[in-house]
């Protein structure tokens, strides 16, 4: 049996010695626990708000080119438009198919009893309708014609016009519409409401049969002609290459704002970890 001082002193030393046992952590249990923070709830987070961050500026950056592209393609239609109409021939009764923005002259009779009205159409801030006859020329073929703009007398009411008969000599330029034979466009709803079209379809006539050409004729002179209200776009194609520019930019101001911040998310991840 050891002495009474012996044991307090054992007891002591085994109380002293469990401190220094625990403040030496093996280097494996460090490693154990940096993984257990970096899989905490809160690294998903992060990498959702990373992914969402990139899916948000790319997507805008996206969309910046393509407007660009299509400024672009809208420039250089237009710029092929101005050189079609100063080097637009006269025509008469062509046969074969017309070049685009050319002045065709046509000699027959209106079809007045297939008369529709483009719908919406302003001019002088007055609201009315374009109206829209086929011609049936001399050799059989039908044009389809825009006249020009007739004030309607109250909203939603067809207003009333004469039409010429008997044999006569009209003159357009003409105009070519795409492939499925309309102008084209955004279209709510049906196209046709009564008289009335919300965008000009040659599938409207045709019980006439096939037109001469899948385009229109809009009218400068003859009888029959109302008040002037079509009219080409007025941009130049400088105007359109602007644009394409100016989306081009915001592409390139979005690339950089997604870089930055994106190195910024980052180092302040890394500075929260640290921490």
């Amino acid at each position: 049996m050891s002495p009474p001082g012996a044991q307090t002193l054992s007891g002591e030393g085994k109380a002293l010695a469990r401190p220094v046992s625990d403040s030496r952590a093996h280097p494996t249990d460090k490693r154990k626990s940096a993984v257990t923070a970096l899989a905490s709830p809160e690294a998903p987070q992060e990498r959702c708000v990373g992914r969402g961050w990139w899916l948000f500026w790319g997507c805008l950056i996206v969309l910046g080119l393509c407007l660009c592209s299509w400024q672009v393609m809208r420039g250089q239609a237009r710029a092929q438009h101005l050189e079609d109409t100063a080097s637009a021939p006269e025509l008469v009764m062509p046969t074969a198919p017309p070049a685009s923005a050319s002045l065709i002259e046509l000699q027959g009779e209106w079809l007045a009893e297939h008369s529709l009205l483009l719908d919406n159409r302003t001019l002088d801030k007055r609201h009315g309708v374009a109206v829209l006859t086929p011609f049936r020329s001399r050799d059989g073929r039908w044009w389809l014609v825009e006249r020009g703009f007739v004030a309607s007398p109250a909203p939603r009411a067809d207003p009333e016009f004469i039409t010429p008969e008997g044999s006569l000599v009209i003159r357009g330029r003409w105009q070519w519409l795409n492939g499925q034979g309309t102008s084209g466009g955004p279209l709510f709803g049906p196209n046709r409401e009564g008289q009335r079209l919300q965008q000009v379809d040659l599938s409207a006539w045709k019980t006439l049969g096939a037109p001469a050409f899948a385009g229109i004729v809009h009218q400068t002179g003859g009888a029959g002609r109302f008040l002037p209200w079509w009219q080409p776009s007025n941009m130049t194609p400088e105007r359109h290459y602007a644009y394409a520019l100016q989306w081009l930019g915001l592409s390139l101001g979005a690339a950089v704002v997604m870089i930055v911040g994106a190195r910024r998310q980052r180092q302040a991840a890394l500075r929260q970890r640290q921490v």
